[in-house]
């Protein structure tokens, strides 16, 4: 039950929770709650039982066939050491040929002395090599995967390439739209 604490209207319906006649916010009524529950009168408690002591535990005496049997006494006292013999020979492994990485590193070389040093000379030159040369290798490794490896180094050096060719252009660009600016304003 709730009931609106400015007209003190009392609502049985549970879903409202503001009073239809002035608005205010509906709260819960503690005591009509209180006075509609039954009182239950409980008996005594039970009695407390008492529960006996342990007893103690009564182990029957062991025989002969139960007791553990005594410990050896330790060889290396009274042997002689066991000859040593030496290990097995390691087992022949079959080799597999190295896969040629060559051309992905020298394009991943390429890429990175082009994105270092490209700025001060031969950067379009280098990111050239360099996506050249990725390209070639990951062909390679495509077509022969057994023979030519690398694919990582080839990414790697394609996408710095690409990278140092992609900034020298838009410098360049840069350059020749201040050239015009400059010829255009003089």
């Amino acid at each position: 039950m709730k009931r609106c604490p400015a007209c003190n209207k009392a609502y049985t319906d549970d879903s409202l929770s503001f009073c239809i006649d002035d608005g205010s916010a509906l709260v819960r009524d503690v005591s009509s709650n209180l006075e509609s529950q039954p009182t239950a009168i409980l008996g005594e408690p039970p009695p407390t039982v008492v529960m006996p002591p342990p007893r103690p535990t009564q182990y029957p005496p062991r025989t002969s066939s139960d007791a553990p049997s005594p410990p050896q006494p330790y060889g290396w006292a009274q042997e002689e050491p066991a000859a040593w013999t030496p290990p097995p020979p390691p087992a022949p492994f079959s080799r597999r040929p190295a896969q040629q990485q060559t051309l992905a590193v020298i394009s991943l070389i390429f890429g990175l002395v082009g994105i270092t040093f490209g700025w001060i000379c031969g950067g379009p030159l280098f990111g050239l090599f360099a996506v050249a040369l990725g390209t070639i290798a990951l062909i390679l490794i495509k077509k022969d995967p057994a023979h030519y490896g690398g694919k990582p180094f080839a990414l790697a050096g394609l996408i710095a390439g690409g990278l140092v060719l992609l900034i020298n252009i838009a410098i360049i660009a840069f350059w020749i739209v201040m050239l015009i600016v400059d010829s255009a304003s003089g």
